[in-house]
């Protein structure tokens, strides 16, 4: 395989292949992974960020479709889906990108949530950082989004998009407390069907609840027929320029960081649990435990 260094240099003259050998040295953190970072991460992350969440069969992919057509008429764009894990390969269950294919503007990439909870891969933060470093002035990022508890996304994204469907009343309710309140934009999706009109009120009313301390931006679409497409990614770049969001990326990057501190961590179970067990056997006490868990990462 090539070295880093070369496939950096590939992927900047606009290899698709070679940026896919990046992402999946981030993903897997193999030979290579350190050198990376260390390239891409001085440079500032420019890339604009928009999140797309939202329940399983909203139509979030079809969406995505429909705005990549919009934007990449001025942005170089790349996308991320996150899929479920497939309990066999381990690998994107679904794979989203089969619905979406890379051009010479667009670039698309599938990514499993591999286990982890909030609906995204750990991978992901890097991997923006990396896109940026290419060049990508826009990343749409699909999360997996199954329930209230799928937030993660609001640490990488500018501004998140919050696709609901029609006929969705009681999952309207169910996550009204959790993924509802971190959309910038609660789009309507499917509004060609005729239910649309009444689950527009439905949204209305829950949107405008006193504990949804957010503003929403409020759109119909139809990712079949295109209707509110425009309109909707006028309003996603109308947003671009918002100011007074410098402690938001702060905060945003420092929860990153803490979350991806966590997940190195977790990758050394096997060596906590066994300080662990050492300490209950009074082997050695708590705080060499834990020197001894940062010596062995430290090496």
């Amino acid at each position: 395989m090539p070295k880093v260094s070369e496939l950096i240099s590939s992927a900047e003259r606009g290899d698709r292949r070679d940026i896919g050998k990046l992402v999946t040295i981030i993903e897997n953190r193999s030979g290579g992974y350190s050198d990376l970072l260390k390239k891409i991460k001085k440079k500032k992350n420019s890339t604009y960020v928009v999140g797309i969440t939202g329940p399983p069969g909203v139509g979030k992919s079809s969406l995505i479709s429909r705005l990549s057509t919009e934007f990449s008429k001025k942005e170089k764009l790349a996308i991320i889906m996150i899929d479920a894990t497939s309990p066999y390969s381990g690998g994107s269950l679904l794979g989203n990108r089969l619905r979406l294919e890379s051009t010479d503007n667009i670039y698309v990439r599938s990514m499993a949530t591999r286990g982890s909870t909030g609906g995204l891969n750990l991978a992901l933060g890097d991997s923006i950082d990396l896109l940026s470093y290419l060049g990508f002035t826009m990343t749409m990022v699909e999360s997996v989004g199954t329930g209230q508890d799928e937030t993660d996304i609001l640490h990488y994204s500018d501004k998140i998009v919050m696709v609901l469907s029609p006929g969705m009343g009681d999952q309207v309710q169910a996550i009204k407390a959790g993924q509802m309140e971190i959309g910038d934009f609660v789009v309507l999706n499917k509004a060609d069907k005729p239910e649309a009109i009444i689950a527009e009120k439905e949204l209305m009313e829950t949107i405008s609840i006193p504990d949804l301390s957010k503003k929403h931006s409020f759109v119909k679409v139809s990712a079949l027929t295109g209707e509110g497409i425009r309109e909707l990614a006028g309003m996603i770049n109308a947003a671009r320029n918002e100011k007074g969001k410098g402690n938001l990326e702060l905060n945003r990057e420092k929860e990153r960081i803490r979350r991806e501190i966590l997940a190195v961590l977790k990758t050394k179970d096997n060596l906590v649990e066994r300080c662990a067990r050492e300490v209950v056997d009074e082997e050695i006490t708590r705080e060499e435990a834990v020197s001894k868990i940062l010596r062995e990462i430290q090496e």
